[in-house]
């Protein structure tokens, strides 16, 4: 798997439920034409920076989520970190990741050799570039979105979702945003 192959799977995993719970409240505070194009740019963003926060928190044995470092790499799942190492790997590091993902030898020591390659090729800054990108983006579209209380629940959303765990995140205490609600 390339790591474009991943980046369109996670777009396609996580993406739809923040669009749905998005569209849904966005629904209930009245007409949505304005945002049709905006919301789904704006999950995928979200979701894939998701995504991949969950594959570096995989690796920290975040308390949220997974309470084993590696869970993901123990399970051989295809995952974008696997697939970025695949991409840099030199020749040897190639055949490590390969005999990893063969499942040659105890869990544990694969793990060890799939986080030195993974260290080696520069795996985790990469993908915490792209969690950065994809954050990014996300807050560009926001920029440009009215009403105000919406753009600054579109920010608190990046900051929530894409906060890392061990990092307040950027709204330290966040406000109660009061969204216009149609009766209908």
């Amino acid at each position: 798997m390339k790591p474009i192959d991943a980046l369109q799977i996670y777009a396609l995993k996580t993406s739809p439920a923040f669009e749905a719970a998005l569209f849904a409240g966005l629904r209930m505070a009245g007409p949505i034409d304005a945002y049709a194009e905006m919301v789904p740019t704006f999950c995928r963003h979200l979701g894939v920076g998701f995504q991949i926060l969950n594959d570096l928190k995989d690796w920290e044995g975040d308390n949220n989520n997974k309470l084993i470092a590696g869970q993901d790499a123990a399970s051989l799942r295809p995952t974008l970190l696997l697939a970025l190492a695949f991409e840099a790997a030199s020749p040897a590091q190639r055949q490590e990741l390969e005999q990893v993902v063969r499942g040659d030898g105890p869990p544990a020591l694969r793990l060890g050799r799939l986080r030195r390659v993974f260290e080696a090729c520069g795996v985790f800054d990469k993908a915490e570039a792209l969690v950065e990108k994809s954050r990014a983006r996300a807050e560009a579209l926001a920029d440009e979105v009215q009403p105000e209380s919406l753009r600054q629940l579109l920010y608190f959303l990046v900051d929530m979702v894409l906060a890392p765990e061990n990092n307040e995140p950027a709204i330290a205490t966040p406000e109660l945003l009061s969204l216009p609600v149609v009766a209908v």
